[in-house]
């Protein structure tokens, strides 16, 4: 498909790039395997730190909805429903600018304080309002999307659990489990063709956690 060709080219050429890069990279690339299955493609978690070397509009494809998938960024763990620690604050602020290329369509996040925080950001800066969604119930989520944005581009900011979660209503599996409660650097690419036919890039992006 055209997307292996996409995922492949634009990480070679990000190898190549970032060594011209004025600082070293934080990270290192690790190799690719590409696993095909009869609708879905996982590719082992890709270690970046996303800078102009990686466009991820040729990650877009048009005749599908591509879905921009995080859990929200790290929060003070103060209160039932905290805010963005000055690291999630930063993490914000790094998917606002590694998203800024890419023409959403529309943004949507739950309806807490570090959901919201991490997405508004990226909807202000596409002039774009947040929508809010239950966790609790994705299908509807998906369907909903799918029928408003066919061929459209979406950022959708959830928690540990609900990300995966999504990600297997999109793609007909069981194959995502729950995230590390002490990760917030993951950010996968669901690209679907139609509900429970998909393809899933997955990387990590800004500052690495545990």
């Amino acid at each position: 498909m055209k997307i292996h060709h996409l995922l492949l080219s634009a990480f070679i050429a990000l190898a190549l790039l970032s060594t011209s890069c004025g600082k070293d990279p934080e990270i290192i690339t690790e190799t690719l395997t590409l696993t095909d299955t009869v609708f879905v493609t996982n590719v082992d978690t890709v270690f970046l730190t996303i800078t102009d070397t990686l466009t991820l509009t040729e990650l877009v494809e048009d005749t599908a909805a591509t879905f921009f998938l995080v859990r929200h960024a790290e929060t003070t763990g103060t209160g039932s429903d905290p805010g963005l620690s000055t690291a999630g604050q930063e993490r914000a602020d790094e998917l606002t600018r590694i998203l800024g290329g890419v023409a959403l369509d529309a943004v949507y996040s739950t309806d807490f304080n570090r959901t919201m925080q991490t997405a508004s950001p990226v909807a202000a800066d596409h002039g774009l309002n947040v929508q809010q969604y239950g966790g609790s119930d994705l299908d509807p989520l998906a369907d909903e999307i799918l029928e408003n944005y066919p061929a459209g581009k979406i950022l959708v900011v959830g928690h540990s659990n609900t990300t995966p979660s999504f990600i297997n209503v999109l793609t007909g599996t069981n194959d995502y489990a729950q995230l590390p409660e002490s990760q917030y650097d993951h950010l996968f690419i669901v690209t679907v063709f139609e509900k429970g036919r998909a393809e899933v890039l997955h990387l990590k992006y800004g500052v690495p956690t545990p």
